[in-house]
């Protein structure tokens, strides 16, 4: 499995590294995929990951942890929309695995048609929209402690299915990542996602939101992380630097905050890219909340369970 990662590792960095130019990407929801946790800290969890949201955001993270655990977590989303994540991590020949689902879906969208001889735009009802991304992940501990002691990696598989009323469109695409615990306090990481095939709807087909993101770790006490991360979407281009950070008291109850730069404060207002959080943990259960605000668009509220075991 060694093999496979440095191999999938290996070809995915060129390939992101080239890739420009600015255009439409399918399959959008793909970049809201976190836990609740990742965003109440404005997504700067890349380095942090160390639970089975992990999965969404760098898989190598879930080599640190052991045991298993499994999350779900829920939010109404801007414009009406539902969207959900679903998580696991255990063990496999003493490595480390995962499995993630992620669905959005959306409906009463009105449905027109095409304009008539006197210029009228006829109703023809409504239409829902929906997406599902299923991810099966791999990761190992000490990559090459041989070379670089502390280097954990990973990568994961997902498979993608859009719909459009009564279109539907399909694709794969592969995500790979690295975590270094360069000392005792800190952690910098690297991730490459949603490398994969284009999403055709009719005869029109767009690539992949295909992110390139990179994100450092200071533990700065016991019960303080503070985070940092860049998130770059090649095809958009568009750049999202961001900060969080996380504080536990008691090791039982955590407040979370961050900003993620990048949004249109000018039409969305000041408030927009901030994100606040909290969670609550016993005897292995934990509640997790995250709230951003959108400006006139409305807010987004996420909740979320989870149990290790």
């Amino acid at each position: 499995m060694r093999k496979i990662f440095i191999l999938s590792a290996a070809l995915a960095l060129p390939a992101a590294a080239y890739a420009s130019g600015a255009g439409t990407t399918a399959a959008p929801f793909l970049k809201a995929a976190m836990s609740p946790r990742a965003v109440g800290m404005a997504g700067a969890f890349s380095a942090l990951a160390n639970d089975s949201g992990a999965i969404f955001v760098n898989p190598a993270g879930l080599a640190q942890f052991g045991g298993q655990e499994a999350a779900v977590d829920f939010s109404s989303y801007l414009q009406d929309a539902k969207m959900g994540n679903l998580s696991y991590a255990g063990n496999a020949g003493g490595n480390r695995f995962g499995f993630g689902a992620t669905f959005t879906t959306v409906g009463g969208l009105d449905k027109r048609g095409l304009t008539d001889t006197a210029g009228a735009v006829p109703d023809l009802g409504s239409f829902s929209a929906s997406d599902l991304a299923v991810t099966l992940a791999y990761a190992e501990a000490d990559l090459i402690p041989e070379s670089i002691k502390g280097l954990d990696g990973g990568f994961s598989v997902k498979f993608i299915r859009s719909a459009i009323d009564s279109k539907t469109a399909f694709a794969a695409a592969v995500d790979a990542g690295l975590l270094y615990r360069a000392t005792r306090k800190m952690n910098l990481s690297l991730v490459v996602q949603n490398l994969g095939t284009r999403m055709k709807f009719e005869e029109e087909s767009d690539p992949l939101p295909l992110n390139l993101r990179a994100g450092a770790l200071y533990k700065a006490s016991p019960d303080l992380n503070v985070t940092a991360e860049i998130s770059e979407y090649l095809q958009d281009e568009k750049f999202y630097p961001s900060v969080g950070a996380e504080y536990w008291f008691r090791k039982a109850f955590a407040l979370r905050g961050g900003y993620k730069f990048g949004y249109d404060t000018a039409n969305l207002g000041a408030a927009v890219g901030l994100s606040l959080g909290f969670g609550v943990k016993v005897a292995g259960l934990g509640v997790d909340y995250a709230f951003l605000p959108f400006g006139d668009l409305g807010s987004v509220h996420r909740f979320g369970v989870w149990l290790q075991f």
